[in-house]
């Protein structure tokens, strides 16, 4: 009898991430995977020692074939993402595991009302003008959350032939780190140019910033500081 062959996909993803939750606890292991993820894709960008150290102390605090589990499991994420639905993957986990915080109104935006709200508030004409005349256009989301608004406002500029990989230039900002890796994560993989704001948008304060790899490739100087 021949061994089944292991799909990496969502399921496999989730599967494990609730295995070693048994283990080291749900909450730990999903933020551990965030950390792992994001710095192994910043750390290529700019290189931070401090990223590099804390990447390392993680690590090292599985064993190896738990590691190899963890790679498998961010394969198993690159292959559920869709680059043309723009799903939020690592939200809907956040959201089956109830990781959020209800008490804190840690709630994320259904997609299909993202989408609604892109379709209402974006206008084709408009962007294409804008980057006509500027080479580019801005998004912004202050609370992002997961970035589901950006997913869908990516969403509306692949339909209209808007190429955003070049031409739009994304900044979100969120107080949550674990929002923030969830956003960078997802950003980055989906080939957006700009960059996550680890902060509180409310006082101004900014703890920390991840640049997207497109940002380096094929960097907007007017919008880098």
């Amino acid at each position: 009898m021949s061994k089944e062959e292991i799909v990496y996909d969502y399921n496999y993803l989730l599967k494990n991430m609730i295995n070693l939750g048994r283990k080291y606890d749900i909450w730990n292991v999903f933020n551990d995977f965030l950390c792992i993820c994001a710095y192994s894709i910043s750390n290529g960008v700019y290189y931070s020692d401090e990223r590099e150290k804390e990447y390392l102390k993680i690590i090292n605090s599985y064993s190896k074939d738990e590691v190899d589990i963890l790679v498998k499991m961010f394969g198993s994420l690159i292959n559920s993402l869709d680059s043309e639905k723009f799903n939020d993957i690592l939200g809907k986990m956040f959201e089956e595991l109830n990781l959020h915080n209800k008490y804190k109104g840690q709630f994320f935006t259904p997609e299909h009302v993202c989408d609604l709200m892109s379709e209402i508030t974006l206008n084709k004409d408009e962007i294409e003008k804008n980057i006509k005349n500027n080479g580019y256009i801005k998004l912004n989301d202050p609370a992002c959350g997961s970035s589901r608004l950006i997913y869908s406002a990516l969403k509306f500029m692949v339909k209209n032939n808007i190429n955003y990989h070049y031409n739009v230039f994304v900044e979100v900002q969120d107080v949550s780190l674990i929002c923030v890796l969830m956003s960078y994560i997802q950003l980055s993989l989906y080939g957006v140019n700009g960059k996550v704001i680890y902060g509180d948008t409310l006082t101004g304060e900014i703890y920390d910033v991840f640049y997207m790899p497109m940002m380096k490739l094929f960097p907007i100087k007017e919008v880098i500081n």
